[in-house]
């Protein structure tokens, strides 16, 4: 397979591409263009369709469809021919992910099953689980479901159903582990309130038979005859009575021991979900700083990203993620530009143009990715209106090149405007008498109008 077959990040122009099952497209929020873009992916379709299809230009296509990969919309999908037998696949078990295959299986069957469940279904109780069951069984779920567990590792279209499993088990947690709320989704579930309470019905306790008391079961008294003053009792002031034994003293306090159970609880209490995610968000934000601080865009995109999926609401990291994005973007964009002169010295084109239109798509302020697509463009018979838009945005960018000016005015007379042509390659006249180029071109159009 040729470079100029392959997209990377997608795969060859002639796989295919699937919609993921079940998607919540709520929850991702995708843009006018990647819902347009996806709905020309349906179900299953092949790359290079796509592109063909899309209203929205190669370059910028890809990376909508990048986009999507990324946010686990789509993934790849293999296709059997209609003549041999097609296994029986699941499209989320065939899915390139991070994890073990019992464990997805894990993660499928639950979020399939999830709308079906119960609150104390979900967390594996019986009906009428006390509060501290509850508790316990969230605990030991959230180890098992949190995406947060997974951090650093691709988990694709599975990060969306671990959590929508997590925030059923959060729902189900909240309400089970508080008492007025137990009881309102009781009493909205009278089939789970009976399940309960015949739960949590005692046995009767044995009755024992008690036998008669008896004399000797009676304490002893004394007898005084009546009319006789009983002998007097000696009064506990006179009585000799032994000194009390002293006061043992406090055992000494040990500091370590004390510091020791402090750390252990403290440790616990960060094992907690809540406590954990807190302590998981300042984490993120930390280390993504500190990729800023070194200039490692990605780094810092994903760990930002991470916290804004995590945290909504957090203002200083959306305004982070903003600037990491776009400088992510324009270090993609550099590259697929150093891409781009590769694939051109290998005398690969079509290849080349690929490249520097994705890198234009990335970053619009990148003139050189503007300038050799328009050129490229130009030397391809690719439509050059669409040409003209790159050629004269690598002029606006850098009007100083004479290189830019020059291309823009052969666009300008590829498309009849012979006027605005002359006018552009006289700019380029003034900054370099000598090129050769722009003074045969007005020699040219001196006389034709």
């Amino acid at each position: 397979m040729s470079a100029s077959n392959t997209i990377v990040g997608l795969g060859a122009r002639t796989d295919h591409i699937a919609t993921v099952p079940n998607l919540d497209l709520a929850r991702l929020q995708l843009s006018p263009e990647e819902t347009g873009v996806l709905s020309l992916v349906g179900r299953v379709e092949r790359i290079d369709q796509v592109l063909s299809r899309s209203t929205l230009g190669e370059a910028r296509t890809i990376a909508v469809l990048l986009a999507l990969r990324a946010k686990g919309a789509i993934v790849p999908a293999r296709v059997v021919p209609r003549n041999q037998p097609a296994p029986a696949v699941d499209a989320a078990m065939a899915e390139e992910v991070d994890l073990e295959p019992e464990r997805k299986k894990e993660i499928i069957d639950l979020e399939r099953a999830l709308d079906g469940l119960d609150y104390f279904a979900v967390l594996g109780l019986r009906p009428g689980a006390p509060a501290t069951e509850v508790k316990q069984a969230y605990y030991n779920a959230s180890r098992r479901f949190h995406p947060d567990r997974y951090f650093g590792k691709n988990l694709g279209s599975f990060r969306a159903r671990m959590e929508r499993i997590f925030r059923k088990l959060t729902d189900a947690h909240n309400v089970l582990s508080q008492q007025d709320k137990r009881d309102a989704y009781l009493k909205a579930n009278p089939a789970l309130a009976q399940a309960s309470a015949a739960a949590s019905v005692p046995s009767p306790p044995p009755v024992a038979s008690s036998p008669a008391p008896s004399a000797a079961s009676y304490p002893a008294t004394e007898l005084t005859p009546i009319g006789l003053t009983p002998p007097p009792t000696p009064s506990p002031l006179r009585m000799a009575r032994p000194a009390p034994p002293p006061t043992p003293a406090p055992p000494p306090v040990n500091d370590a021991e004390s510091e020791a159970r402090r750390a252990e609880r403290q440790a616990r209490l960060a094992r907690h979900p809540y406590m954990a995610k807190n302590v998981r968000l300042t984490e993120l934000v930390a280390r993504g700083k500190a990729a800023v601080a070194r200039g490692d865009w990605e780094r810092a995109y994903q760990d930002f990203h991470q916290v804004q999926t995590m945290d909504p609401k957090n203002r200083e990291v959306a305004m982070l993620l903003v600037e990491a994005r776009r400088r992510h973007d324009e270090q993609r964009a550099s590259v697929e530009v150093t891409r781009g002169r590769e694939l051109e010295q290998h005398g690969d084109d079509v290849g080349a143009l690929a490249a520097y239109r994705l890198a234009f798509s990335l970053d619009n302020q990148s003139a050189e990715a503007a300038f050799r697509s328009a050129k490229l463009g130009l030397q391809q018979g690719q439509d050059v209106g669409e040409v003209r838009v790159l050629a004269q945005r690598a002029v606006d960018l850098l009007p100083g090149r004479v290189e830019h000016q020059v291309l823009l005015g052969r666009v300008l007379m590829e498309s009849g405007a012979k006027k605005q042509a002359k006018r552009v390659f006289e700019d380029a006249a003034k900054l370099d008498p000598d090129n050769a180029e722009a003074k045969a071109a007005l020699k040219k159009l001196r006389w034709t109008f």
